[in-house]
C-alpha cells in the first residue's frame, strides 16, 4: 500500500516497456534456434547444409533493443553505486563516532579540541592533528600546518596513517581511511593542489562543529576549553559532517573545524543533490535533507534551550552560539 490507501495499478509504462521488450527478446530467440535447425541445400557448396541467415532487419532490431536494455541498466546502475559509496561514508561516521565516545570516556568527558586553528600557528593538538612542534615527530621539518600527505610536503608526503596519527582520535580509530569520504577524494579541491589554492586541510572528508568550543572569534592562545559532551542540550546534536566546499571553494577546508552558520556553509552534495551525512553526538550517522540543516543553522531558532539547534549548540551560550 502506498501513501493514501491507493494500490497502484500493475500495468504500470515502465511494466508495459518492460513486457514489450521481453516479448521482443523471446521472439528473437526463437528466430535464432529456428535459423540454426532449418537448414538448407545449396547447389553451390556440393550439397552441403548452411544454416539459413539473419535479414538486415532483423540485426538492427536486435541491436536497437541491447541498446534500450543499456539505457535501462546503466542508470540503475550509477545509483547503486551512489548508494554504496553513501553507505561507506557513514560507515565512516560512526567509526569515527566510536573513537569519539571512547575519547570522551578516557577524558572525564571533555570532547577533543576541534582543530579550530586556522591551519596555522601552534594550537593544541586536535581531534584530527596536530601542529605545535612539541606535538609532532622530530624529524617535522615543516610544523605549524596541517600535515600533508598528498602535495610533495617535506615530511609528510605519502604518509597520510603517520599524519592522522598526530590527532588525538587516532589512538581509538586504526582505520584512518575512515576519514575518507571515497567520493570527495576524487572531488575538484581535493585533487587541487595546495599551492594552486585547494584544500590546506587532506586529511579528511569531514569537518567539526566549533561548539565544542564556542566559536572563538580568534583561533589565537590560550584555546578555550572543550564542553563536556554531557553538557551539550541534546545527544542528537552534530558534531561532525560533510561541509559544502562548492559554496566557499577551498575554505571550508583550512582547518578541522567549521562554524556551521558562517558564511554560507552547507551540507555537502557529494551523495545527493538534496543533502548529505552528518555525524551526532550519540554515534548515529544519517544523511541531513540540506533544507533542513539550512533551518539548524540559523541562531536562536531552534527546538533546545534558548533556541539552540542540534547545529549551534554551544553549552556556554543562551542561544547556542555568540
Amino acid at each position: 500500500m502506498l501513501g493514501g490507501g491507493c494500490v497502484p495499478s500493475e500495468d504500470t509504462p515502465s511494466k508495459s516497456r518492460s513486457k514489450l521488450i521481453m516479448n521482443a527478446i523471446s521472439f528473437y530467440e526463437e528466430r535464432i534456434k529456428k535459423n540454426f535447425m532449418i537448414m538448407k541445400i545449396n547447389s553451390k557448396t556440393g550439397g552441403r547444409l548452411e544454416p539459413a541467415g539473419f535479414t538486415l532487419i532483423e540485426l538492427l532490431v536486435v541491436i536497437a533493443i541491447i541498446a534500450i536494455l543499456a539505457a535501462l541498466l546503466l542508470p540503475a546502475l550509477s545509483k547503486a553505486k551512489a548508494k554504496a559509496q553513501s553507505i561507506n561514508c557513514i560507515s565512516n561516521m560512526k567509526q569515527m563516532a566510536a573513537a569519539n565516545r571512547m575519547y570522551c570516556d578516557e577524558n572525564n568527558d571533555f570532547l577533543a579540541q576541534p582543530n579550530w586553528d586556522t591551519g596555522s600557528g601552534n594550537g593544541p593538538a586536535g581531534w584530527l592533528y596536530a601542529l605545535d612542534p612539541a606535538d609532532l615527530p622530530p624529524g617535522d621539518t615543516d610544523p605549524n600546518k596541517v600535515p600533508d600527505a598528498y602535495d610533495n610536503g617535506p615530511y609528510w608526503y605519502q604518509n597520510f596513517s603517520g599524519a592522522c596519527q598526530t590527532g588525538v582520535w587516532a589512538k581509538y580509530l586504526p582505520n584512518y581511511r575512515a576519514y575518507l569520504c571515497p567520493v570527495d577524494i576524487q572531488s575538484h579541491w581535493f585533487v587541487l593542489a595546495r599551492v594552486n589554492g585547494g584544500r590546506n586541510n587532506k586529511l579528511s572528508s569531514y569537518v567539526q562543529n566549533g561548539a565544542v568550543i564556542g566559536y572563538p572569534k580568534n583561533a589565537k592562545e590560550p584555546f578555550p576549553k572543550t564542553m563536556k559532551i554531557s553538557s551539550v542540550w541534546s545527544p542528537l546534536c552534530y558534531l561532525n559532517w560533510e561541509p559544502d566546499d562548492s559554496l566557499n571553494m577551498a575554505g571550508e577546508f583550512n582547518d578541522g573545524s567549521n562554524d556551521p552558520s558562517s558564511n554560507g556553509e552547507g551540507i555537502g552534495l557529494l551523495h545527493s543533490k538534496h543533502g548529505g551525512n552528518a555525524m551526532a553526538l550519540d554515534g548515529h550517522a544519517e544523511f541531513v535533507n540540506s533544507t533542513l540543516f539550512a533551518q539548524y543553522d540559523k541562531i536562536g531558532a531552534g527546538p533546545g534551550p534558548g533556541g539552540r539547534t542540534y547545529l549551534l549548540w554551544d553549552a556556554n551560550d543562551a542561544q547556542g552560539h555568540p
